[in-house]
């Protein structure tokens, strides 16, 4: 019984911390200042900050839920009153119905926070070299290199111009 005491001591200094340093936190203070101030390790700051943080978003995930569901009746009267007249081609109808549908995905979460894949071009500079180019097929369709047209050969270029040879 005494160890159980303890250890509901320790639990409940913990959870004590952790709100303390959500408060810090939320009047500006860095988790350096925070980790100083209540004499523990950063890292210790940071996982009670998370583990905070956390806790708060599932004792408030209910409330978000209804939220969204008092948003997703909302534009779906929206939608009802649109719906017609965007249907007869009226564009400012069509509009409204559009940004209510985008709206609605992104209070669902269809629409993410971060792209899903990013790009990046690649410059290829070429010097004075001869470059030699190779077209394995012309279409999707195409699958032995037998059936490729033959091209004419260009001989040379100089400066974006071709020139005969």
């Amino acid at each position: 019984m005494a160890l159980n005491r303890v250890s509901n001591g320790k639990a409940e200094a913990a959870q004590m911390r952790r709100y303390r340093i959500l408060s810090s936190l939320l009047a500006g203070a860095s988790e350096r200042q925070i980790a100083e101030q209540e004499g523990v390790s950063r890292s210790l700051i940071h996982k009670d900050k998370k583990k905070v943080l956390s806790e708060l978003a599932k004792q408030h995930m209910g409330l978000a839920d209804e939220v969204r569901s008092v948003q997703m009746e909302r534009y779906n009267q929206l939608m009802l009153r649109w719906w017609q007249r965007a249907m007869t081609g009226d564009l400012e109808a069509t509009n409204v119905i559009l940004r209510i549908m985008k709206e609605i995905n992104v209070i669902n979460g269809v629409i993410p926070d971060k792209p899903l894949i990013s790009l990046s071009q690649q410059s290829v500079f070429l010097n004075q070299s001869p470059v030699t180019f190779r077209i394995e097929a012309n279409d999707d369709i195409t699958e032995t290199a037998d059936n490729l047209q033959e091209t004419k050969v260009i001989s040379q270029t100089r400066e974006g111009d071709i020139l005969e040879g």
